[in-house]
């Protein structure tokens, strides 16, 4: 699979309750993002908290903070995916189409790299698309996402 041109978006959040969203990744009509790389970690003190990640299919973004996805090649032109963070309503998700699901410890970074054959790849259709969200029950320190996607 040819990767195209390549973006990064990024954000940190504090982890609350209920469940806030740390990115939102959205498409147009006229394009199929994919996320083939993730980067997640905690820059809060160090302690034992055990996370859980999620990325979840929405059909509504939400509203947020604007991300300007970076090109990581810079003749590339700008990204015609939108993303967004620091979330004050969250996406409409889809029930139960949890794409990606990982149980990490705070003390952790963890990086995810998709198979070549199996990116999460996002619907052209305008304003679906994806959320990344970190999920603990008591523990409220920030959480860090980086998210590499193409186009």
């Amino acid at each position: 699979m040819a990767l195209g041109r390549r973006y990064a978006i990024d954000g940190q959040n504090a982890v609350a309750s209920p469940t806030k969203t740390a990115l939102v990744l959205t498409s147009t009509a006229a394009i199929r993002p994919f996320i083939y790389d993730m980067l997640l970690g905690s820059s809060a003190a160090p302690a034992d908290n055990a996370c859980t990640i999620y990325i979840q299919r929405s059909t509504a973004a939400g509203t947020s903070t604007a991300v300007t996805p970076q090109a990581l090649d810079p003749a590339d032109p700008n990204a015609t995916a939108s993303a967004g963070k620091t979330l004050t309503v969250e996406p409409t998700y889809t029930a139960n189409a949890i794409l990606f699901h990982l149980a990490l410890n705070q003390r952790a970074s963890h990086r995810w790299i998709a198979d070549p054959n199996g990116p999460i790849t996002l619907p052209a259709t305008a304003n679906n698309g994806v959320g990344v969200y970190w999920v603990h029950a008591s523990f409220t320190g920030n959480v860090d996402t980086c998210v590499y996607f193409g186009e």
